[in-house]
């Protein structure tokens, strides 16, 4: 019964702002400098919340890339008469060479639920290492290369953000800003492989004095 009214709750454009703006896992994606000439990637789109959110408040172009089929059939219902948001079946990835998705330990029962876990690292610990998929991969220097400027680049990848970030922080001149959920902070998750990654990324951030200003860390 909650699910229904939440469903039917949300299927109200002026609703869905209101309950972006009281969920506190929102907060990062409610008061950006867009507007409806805005480009924004999602990487990681998953079923299009994060998606949904940016148009609805800000009416900007959006790419939506999300390789986990269960979860993209979900994505492309949802916008499917919206000719502003682009969705893309695939992964984007630094090379032709990572094209094997691993699902979570819990997907057979519910791949809905836990098609948000759904990632190109072997190593993360909540995965069934024998429960895989080949699927379609773009790498990332060829979707920069599509924009001169790019307004908003969303990430939320399962660990593979360290295997992408070095390319997009090197073409950060024509990128504004960077909305990443990093896998691996020691805070939340223990994990020695992520750990490292998590701990070389954000010193090499506030080196670059781009963390919290240029780059944003999204929990």
């Amino acid at each position: 019964m909650m699910k229904r009214l939440k469903r039917f709750f949300l299927s109200f454009k002026f609703l869905r702002l209101i309950y972006y703006k009281l969920n506190k896992s929102y907060k990062n994606f409610i008061d950006l400098n867009l507007t409806d000439n805005s480009i924004v990637i999602d990487l990681g789109a998953n079923i299009g919340l994060i998606s949904q959110l940016l148009f609805d408040k800000y009416n900007c172009k959006l790419y939506s890339y999300e390789p986990n089929e269960t979860a993209f059939n979900l994505l492309k219902k949802r916008f499917k008469k919206n000719k502003k948001v682009i969705c893309i079946k695939a992964a984007v990835t630094n090379n032709y060479k990572d094209k094997r998705i691993y699902f979570h330990k819990l997907s057979e029962k519910d791949p809905i639920k836990y098609s948000v876990a759904t990632s190109l690292i072997k190593k993360k610990d909540n995965l069934n290492i024998s429960n895989s998929k080949i699927i379609k991969t773009v790498t990332i220097k060829s979707v920069l290369k599509k924009f001169k400027k790019i307004d908003l680049i969303k990430i939320d990848i399962e660990g593979y953000e360290y295997r992408i970030l070095d390319e997009i922080i090197k073409q950060k001149s024509k990128i504004k800003k960077v909305i990443c959920e990093l896998h691996g902070n020691p805070i939340y998750e223990k994990n020695k492989f992520l750990n490292k990654e998590y701990t070389k990324l954000v010193s090499k951030l506030k080196r670059e004095k781009l963390y919290n200003k240029w780059f944003i860390e999204h929990y």
